[in-house]
């Protein structure tokens, strides 16, 4: 339960409480599916940074990521990406890059704990994703991007519900124990997007393949699926100090849009794999499961609270955030875990 205590003022008080209420609405609320266990508002949604005085936020521990002794993905993982609308070269090369980061060919395979590593890596945050997989009896997971396929004529209209981007999702012709990951450009609206969710995860039927969708926010909702790269949703950057985005970062690939997309498909891409069907890795009621990659919402860094994603590593040349190095050098910001050993949020340092 959050607490504030001490002299702050209504305002304050009252975005710690609306913290708290977002942190906990995957669990509060019933959905039809698993499929959207998706990252929410929570993952990425800041609120304001608290002024000096002397109220304290209490923020609930991470939860305990139990297994429901369902299937997870493991081994080969193939990974196909359809990019539905306009993205440029530069754009589908953040966020293939990122896939391309996951498992490179000279990471070492041995089981157990991640090896100590002397830079941030994507693969050494994706290692956290392989303990829960092989705490499950299973094989580490080799992911490979196999295949990108472009609609950018927008086939079928840049209004789409959610069944029709798991149609979208089929004509990637997926394997079982695959990903169909579609992405949907920054003028494609789909149901639910920015609402209740900045992309979701799911499967067309139980041991089949497994899609992940995200949505680029840069233009519908990037205060709620794009912070730390653009100001949360109520801040006023020219009122007062307290109430500007001064926790902000700049986005290391220099596109919020996108930078925020791999935030998301990041997480997304973590769920798919230790909980694909709905009994795998997670907490709460599997109607409404809270997962590993979103069991540490809005915390990239130590020292994170709401408002606030933590210590990051800056670019010395163009002074963005990031903590995790990939394929050629790409810089991106990825999201914290639950440690799998000790539920805490694992950070990358």
């Amino acid at each position: 339960m959050a607490t504030v205590t001490g002299g702050c003022n209504e305002l304050i008080t009252l975005h710690c409480i609306a913290w708290f209420a977002i942190l906990r609405l995957q669990q509060l609320t019933k959905m039809k599916s698993h499929a959207v266990c998706s990252l929410l508002l929570a993952l990425l949604v800041g609120l304001t940074r608290p002024s000096p005085c002397t109220a304290s936020l209490y923020v609930p521990p991470p939860p305990v990521m139990a297994y429901h002794q369902g299937a997870v993905l493991d081994g080969t993982v193939p990974v196909s990406v359809l990019y539905y609308g306009a993205f440029s070269p530069h754009h589908k090369a953040i966020l293939a890059d990122f896939l391309l980061s996951l498992s490179p060919r000279a990471r070492p395979h041995a089981f157990g704990a991640p090896a100590a590593a002397t830079s941030p890596s994507v693969a050494r945050w994706w290692e956290t994703v392989d303990r829960y997989v092989q705490r499950a009896g299973r094989e580490r997971t080799r992911v490979l991007l196999t295949n990108q396929v472009s609609d950018q004529g927008c086939s079928l209209g840049k209004r789409l519900s959610r069944l029709q981007v798991e149609q979208l999702a089929a004509r990637l012709g997926v394997a079982p124990g695959g990903v169909a990951v579609v992405l949907t450009a920054a003028d494609v609206a789909v149901e639910g997007f920015c609402e209740s969710s900045c992309g979701l995860h799911g499967s067309a039927a139980p041991g089949g393949a497994v899609h992940v969708w995200v949505g680029n926010a840069a233009v519908q909702c990037p205060g709620r699926c794009a912070w730390p790269f653009h100001a949360a949703d109520g801040y006023h950057p020219a009122g007062p100090a307290h109430q500007r985005s001064g926790d902000t970062l700049r986005a290391p690939n220099g596109d919020a849009g996108v930078d925020g997309m791999v935030i998301n498909l990041a997480a997304l891409l973590a769920g798919a794999v230790t909980n694909p069907y709905g009994h795998g890795y997670f907490e709460g009621d599997a109607d409404a499961p809270v997962e590993v990659g979103a069991g540490c919402p809005g915390v990239y860094g130590h020292g994170a609270y709401p408002g606030y994603p933590g210590t990051v590593r800056l670019d010395t040349t163009t002074g963005a955030g990031y903590n995790a190095v990939g394929r050629n050098g790409r810089r991106y910001l990825v999201p914290a875990l639950v440690d799998p050993a000790n539920y805490s949020c694992l950070i990358m340092a």
